[in-house]
């Protein structure tokens, strides 16, 4: 802001000079006071500048009673994990009521490094969403898999002179920190230093990790799953994301916590969802309307997904209806029931009655080249077989990232055969990046997969390709499509491909139209519903979390199965003590 602007904004506020926008007659929510307040907003300049009826302005809406919340703040989310670019998203985002989101552009960079973050800044201007950036702090996420890229304190450095860098993003290399190596110093002082925030990603975590982690300065944390989590972390000083998304579904196991006490250490997340997920069935409003059903204040509610992300991310001019915020604004037919009308944004209306009427300029941003750089491989790639008479399974938690380690006989010397009747089916994932060709193997319980096979690109955190089948040569199928449009979901069966969607940025998202790519995701979800049978969950995301080494118990990467509390890698006959 300059001094002109101040002045503009202060000529506004006394009333010397027009305002562009009055909303009268509406109920405010006040966010401090915890009162409904039956006052006029006024706006000049995008800003918020007086309460009450002493202005007159350009433009004057008669709101007859509607309620007047702030724009809604999603805590913490990846962009990528929607498969949209962030202007098709925030297509879906307005909608909702969401103004701004916490992005962590971890998946896009460890795929391209500087290159990707670099992107999303570039993908994000001028939107009627604000992107606030947090830096990747662990990429690659682990030593037990292969990244694309490699991102240091000397890389993200930089970053922290762009006016919406926000902080430090999820630190989950816990024996980084508690080893307190160089480059993670520096990454945790860096954030400090420029007075910005620090993510937690504490799955699994021991109460003396996390004391460990508020001591190095991380102040947030999304994956608390139970009560007892929570609640421990809550103790510690953190702030706790409630975390809703396409996967991960956490708000009725931790909800319970959540009193006039203790709310304000509380927002609303996602993490990770679907576009078409977020356009269909609202994330932020949804858990609003959710809280409020599990009989939290609706002032206390609204607090959770407004003013206590902002004040957690240091947003000093977002999250209110107060004099001097931003006014990004939306307004409600019903509060209990949190029906959205219209949206504001910098005091522009971009969503109203069921329509965006948001402009969106023109846009130049150069998407990145190709990613996909797949090794060669045959059948015998695809081959496990046991030795000792024992192999090692994955077997998932439907709506959750954990994962549980199961162990059953199998015939020595005999190649395992998926098998339907048993629920179990064969998982690979393969190096994508072009950097060593690695390839890792198992075999995974709980999907109830019948036929066919599952390909994608986007297995956290790095990104390489994971794939599940029931058979060889629908697996191959589905890895070579991938490869041919160049990054993607694929499903095939019986030697035809029966659905897919491209994702050519980075192999994580899509360049199309938001219409375009839900099309294409209602057509994977129906041919996922012929290869699955009893689907609870979305398999897709759900295949996507199995690479993920970082969150309990097995999961698989580029290098072979990794067992979190053996913390290494197991073979998949090999025989536990």
């Amino acid at each position: 802001m300059n001094k002109e602007k101040l002045r503009s904004l202060i000529d506004g506020a006394s009333g010397k000079t027009p305002c562009d926008l009055i909303l009268k007659n509406g109920r405010v929510l006040d966010v401090f006071s915890g009162e409904i307040l039956s006052e006029s907003v006024a706006v000049k300049d995008g800003m918020i500048v007086g309460l009450g009826p002493a202005y007159a302005g350009t433009v004057e809406v008669d709101l007859q009673g509607a309620y007047i919340v702030p724009g809604l703040i999603d805590a913490h989310i990846h962009i990528e994990s929607t498969l949209a670019t962030p202007k098709e998203f925030s297509k879906a985002a307005t909608k909702h009521g969401i103004t701004t989101v916490i992005m962590d552009p971890h998946e896009i960079g460890n795929v391209l490094g500087t290159e990707g973050l670099t992107y999303m800044l570039n993908a994000s201007e001028n939107l009627p969403v604000d992107f606030q950036m947090m830096l990747p702090s662990c990429v690659p996420a682990t030593r037990h898999e292969t990244s694309g890229a490699v991102l240091s304190s000397r890389d993200l450095a930089p970053f922290y002179d762009h006016a919406r860098v926000s902080g430090l993003a999820e630190v989950m290399d816990l024996p980084s920190v508690r080893e307190t190596s160089d480059d993670m110093m520096e990454k945790l002082l860096d954030a400090q230093n420029h007075r910005k925030t620090i993510d937690g990603h504490g799955s699994g975590l021991s109460f003396m990790d996390n004391n460990i982690y508020r001591t190095a300065g991380i102040r947030t944390d999304h994956e608390c799953t139970t009560l007892e989590e929570a609640s421990d972390r809550l103790k510690k000083g953190f702030y706790i994301h409630i975390r809703e998304g396409s996967v991960a579904k956490n708000f009725d196991a931790l909800i319970p916590l959540v009193n006039k006490n203790n709310h304000r250490r509380f927002t609303f997340c996602t993490d990770d969802i679907y576009v078409d997920d977020l356009y269909d069935h609202g994330s932020i409003d949804a858990m609003v309307r959710k809280a409020m059903e599990n009989q939290l204040d609706p002032v206390d509610a609204v607090r959770m997904a407004t003013l206590n992300p902002a004040e957690c991310y240091g947003l000093s001019r977002k999250g209110a209806v107060a004099p001097g915020y931003e006014a990004d604004l939306v307004i409600l037919d019903n509060l209990e029931a949190f029906t959205i009308r219209s949206v504001y944004k910098n005091g522009n209306l971009i969503w109203d009655k069921e329509t965006l009427v948001y402009d969106y300029p023109d846009s130049d941003v150069l998407e990145p080249e190709n990613t996909i750089k797949l090794p060669d491989f045959t059948e015998e790639h695809l081959a496990i077989r046991t030795a000792t008479g024992m192999l090692n399974l994955i077997e998932i938690q439907p709506n959750s990232l954990l994962t549980s380690h199961l162990t059953m006989n199998y015939e020595k010397n005999r190649n395992f055969r998926p098998d339907a009747s048993e629920d179990l089916a064969k998982l690979f994932v393969m190096e994508r990046h072009g950097r060593n060709g690695s390839f890792g193997k198992g075999i995974v319980k709980g999907f109830h997969m019948q036929k066919g096979a599952v390909a994608t690109t986007i297995a956290h955190d790095s990104h390489n390709l994971v794939a599940l089948g029931m058979n060889d040569e629908d697996l191959i199928l589905a890895v070579k499509r991938i490869e041919e449009i160049g990054g993607g979901i694929v499903i095939a069966e019986d030697g035809k491909i029966l659905a897919e969607l491209k994702l050519e940025i980075a192999g994580l998202m899509s360049s199309a139209p938001l219409e375009a790519i839900s099309a294409d995701l209602k057509k994977l979800h129906a041919a996922s519903r012929l290869i699955f049978q009893d689907i609870r969950f979305n398999p897709f995301l759900t295949l996507s979390f199995l690479t993920l080494p970082v969150i309990p118990e097995l999961k698989i990467t580029d290098q072979g199965l990794y067992h979190m509390s053996e913390g290494r890698f197991i073979g998949v006959d090999e025989i536990l003590p």
